[in-house]
């Protein structure tokens, strides 16, 4: 997938699935943690040895009444790292997805490949996501 805006086209780094089920790929990722809330954002890797990488409130499951559960991004993850959905630990808020590279000084991302923007196509249909640009 390539998004085309403002007269260039870019290959997304992250996407983003909220609570409700909407997913938005995009190339900036500000944009998509500014979406997490004001509690700080947590990060950790989709599994071992991995170079996707996630994103979430950091105070996400502890504050339960603030953050609502995710099983969209829950089912997209575990999609991607190749585990049953009913395996997926609980997911809650907002969550991005995206690709990490740790010599990227800027913001540690960098463009998805294409075998992993379809692994994560397949994935967010899979999750019963509506995806959006």
């Amino acid at each position: 997938m390539t998004i085309v805006g403002q007269g260039m086209a870019t290959t997304p780094v992250y996407v983003l699935v909220h609570p409700d089920g909407r997913a938005e790929w995009g190339e900036r990722i500000s944009v998509a943690e500014a979406e997490l809330g004001p509690h700080g954002i947590g990060r950790a890797f989709l599994s071992d040895g991995a170079r996707l990488r996630i994103a979430t409130s950091d105070c996400a499951l502890v504050l339960p009444d603030v953050y609502a559960p995710n099983p969209y991004a829950a089912a997209m993850l575990a999609h991607v790292a190749g585990f049953p959905a009913e395996a997926a630990p609980e997911t809650r808020g907002p969550v991005i997805l995206f690709g990490w590279d740790p010599n990227n000084e800027w913001d540690s991302t960098r463009p998805f490949t294409g075998d992993e923007r379809g692994l994560i196509t397949e994935a967010l249909g899979v999750a019963g996501c509506t995806v959006g640009s």
